[in-house]
């Protein structure tokens, strides 16, 4: 009998072992399911947010761009949208000679129309100036692509003002041949290059 008895209680003994290794795996699958749940949420939470962030500068930049459009820009410039900007790309041999930082007749006019959409905007501009990798001539008034770059951004800036757009709203700056958008090796490379960016900045609300 006594050893039945012992055998009983091993069994018992071995029975509570495994119920309470099944508790514990069973709080551990509840904690994974929970983390996961909370995981998801955050997730989901997170994607809808972003969402909202793209829908909201989808919006705030179609305005703009139906802007541009009323005042004829799209014609003579390229319009890009970034998530904190929308750049407006004018070719440089559209405003300026070669290796010159004087803008032509008809720039004058090209920016004319663009400070009259300006106006009716509150965004801060940045306007960049950008060349190719070509060393400058001889004869060239400036020294470096860098210098030619801020030249040309500066005229810009200088047109603009002239024409209506606030100076504390406007920057300028020159990069020379530093931050290309194409290869300098080909002459369609060289010349996507040799432009002037004229940013217009998201606010931040």
């Amino acid at each position: 009998m006594s050893v039945w008895y012992e055998r009983e209680d091993e069994l018992e003994a071995n029975l509570n072992r495994g119920a309470m290794w099944s508790v514990t795996y069973g709080d551990l699958m509840s904690y994974l399911a929970i983390f996961f749940l909370l995981m998801y949420s955050a997730f989901a939470s997170n994607a809808v947010n972003m969402q909202m962030d793209l829908n909201a500068i989808k919006d705030h930049y179609n305005k703009e761009a139906d802007l541009f459009s009323r005042h004829g820009i799209q014609q003579i410039a390229k319009l890009e949208v970034g998530e904190d900007r929308m750049r407006i790309l004018f070719s440089a041999p559209v405003l300026f000679d070669p290796g010159e930082a004087d803008l032509k007749p008809m720039a004058e006019e090209h920016l004319k129309k663009l400070a009259a959409a300006l106006q009716e905007l509150p965004n801060p501009i940045q306007i960049e100036g950008h060349t190719d990798d070509r060393p400058l001539g001889r004869h060239a008034g400036f020294k470096a692509n860098w210098e030619l770059s801020a030249a040309r951004a500066f005229a810009v800036l200088r047109c603009l003002e002239r024409n209506g757009v606030p100076s504390s709203r406007l920057a300028a700056i020159g990069y020379g041949e530093h931050k290309p958008v194409a290869l300098n090796d080909t002459s369609t490379g060289r010349e996507a290059n040799r432009r002037i960016e004229i940013n217009l900045l998201r606010r931040r609300e």
